[in-house]
């Protein structure tokens, strides 16, 4: 590394003072140390600041270990805060084998960094320093720290690369995002205080948390994992995950429901579990097999136990396209009725394919059936979806967009003591736009906004419903 590191830092030195070092050697670096150390007793240094970074560039360039640390130690007596020494100093520790405390120079680099170069270059040594450690989230953060910091796009480029292989050997894998949202529906109630069910002549209500209720909606997803097992053509992972819905009412939402509170449908899920992936050929297709146990909250209150089992099949038949099938089975134990069970099944496909533009298509359809302990709430749905995101910046942002379509049907429905002649069935269109600020970056994670718009039409008017949202964001560029 400290070769590495000379061939890049003897590039900047003057081709006059470069001249004058080949000519005098090591003598001049020796005569140097005792100009800048103090404690070499030295009233007055030889040669100036500049010349003495020049020198210890030298020195490091000729592999003049013991020199160039007593030249970045006399520079720290003048200056503790000179970036360029603790640099030097970690790379001479790097070389003697010092893992600990050329981390512990090198973070001091960073901190003292006083241009982008700098900052970019230790966050750079740090990250490198933290794999040869095997500390590979650590490396990951200061990869992070270094994208932000890279002087031009070459460097960010790098950082990115050398980000994302390190990520491939890390076992520790971690996803987290978070929004915020104004809606003007953040209960799912109905657009219509006249509650209508096609085919009953009866006209009943909708009043209070029925109709749709305006306010913000904030949510957090974390999701990890920790590979426990690998080998050429498997791992096993421990997953986890941790999704939760906080909602705020907005005045004219509490002046229509009074009874109401944001706190009514706040909404927690806490997973955890197993997930194996093996090919049965090299660069077969990827099978996946997984059991998760976990607990949901709703309102406050505990909702339901569950256990669910999925297997999922992903290929990729050519570059930059991706096939792939998810089938999962769920058990639910409602915490209000323990000795029943309601189960929920679904079976997923979806394809994706980078056209030669850059942009990207993506399509999926999904079949799902739930076969609740109340029949009244079993139903069958299915919803398309297609989404197309550019692979080119229109100025500083990129855009993506999907549209989706979904019907449900609940063929016991009942409302009271009425059944709905031929059960209820709800129609959904959705449609939303996003836009992600790349350019506003910030250790790799950019700032999102999204536009979406939900409307369900329904044969039970207390189940038609719309919502306009403006949701932001953030998310991993990388």
């Amino acid at each position: 590394m400290v070769s590495s590191f000379s061939r890049n830092v003897v590039s900047m030195v003057m081709p006059q003072f470069a001249t004058m070092l080949r000519r005098r050697l090591l003598g001049l670096v020796f005569s140097l140390c005792a100009g800048v150390a103090s404690a070499q007793g030295t009233t007055s240094p030889t040669l100036t600041k500049s010349q003495a970074h020049q020198a210890l560039s030298y020195a490091l360039k000729t592999n003049q270990a013991d020199a160039a640390y007593r030249l970045a130690m006399g520079l720290l007596n003048h200056d503790p805060t000179d970036p360029a020494a603790h640099y030097a100093l970690a790379l001479i520790f790097t070389g003697a084998g010092d893992t600990k405390a050329a981390r512990k120079a090198s973070r001091a680099a960073f901190r003292f960094s006083r241009t982008d170069l700098q900052s970019y270059s230790s966050a750079n040594l740090s990250a490198r320093l933290a794999v040869q450690d095997e500390r590979f989230t650590q490396a990951q953060y200061w990869l992070r720290r270094a994208h932000t910091n890279a002087p031009g796009q070459v460097q960010r480029n790098a950082a990115v690369q050398s980000f994302r292989q390190v990520r491939a050997r890390n076992p520790l894998k971690f996803k987290l995002s978070g929004s915020i949202s104004p809606s003007s529906n953040v209960n799912n109630g109905s657009l219509s205080r006249n509650m209508i069910i096609d085919g009953v002549p009866a006209i009943g209500v909708n009043v209070g948390d029925a109709m749709a209720l305006s306010g913000i909606e904030a949510m957090l997803n974390a999701a990890v994992s920790y590979r426990i097992s690998e080998n050429e053509s498997s791992e096993t992972r421990l997953v986890g995950r941790v999704f939760t819905r906080h909602v705020t009412l907005s005045d004219d939402a509490k002046n229509l429901a009074p009874a109401a509170s944001g706190s009514d449908y706040a909404f927690t899920v806490l997973e955890g579990g197993v997930r194996h992936a093996f090919r049965l050929k090299p660069k077969g297709a990827i099978w996946s097999l997984g059991g998760v146990v976990g607990k949901t909250w709703y309102g406050g209150d505990p909702l339901h136990d569950l256990f669910r089992l999925e297997g999922g099949w992903g290929w990729s038949p050519a570059k930059g396209r991706r096939l792939s099938f998810k089938a999962i089975n769920e058990w639910r134990r409602p915490d209000n009725a323990p000795d029943t069970r309601d189960i929920y099944s679904s079976l997923g496909a979806s394809y994706s394919h980078t056209l030669q533009s850059g942009n990207r298509l993506t399509t999926a359809l999904s079949l799902s059936q739930t076969d609740d302990a109340n029949p009244v709430f079993s139903s069958q749905g299915a919803v398309a979806q297609i989404g197309y995101s550019f692979g080119r910046a229109f100025g500083p942002v990129k855009l993506s967009t999907s549209f989706k379509v979904g019907v449900s049907d609940y063929p016991d429905y009942r409302v009271g003591f009425i059944t709905v002649p031929g059960g209820r069935k709800d129609t959904s269109v959705a449609g939303e736009f996003e836009l992600m600020f790349h350019k506003m970056h910030y250790a790799g994670f950019a700032p999102t906004m999204t536009f979406r718009a939900l409307r369900t039409d329904s044969n039970v008017s207390r189940f038609e419903t719309e919502q306009l949202s403006l949701t932001f964001g953030i998310r991993s560029s990388f």
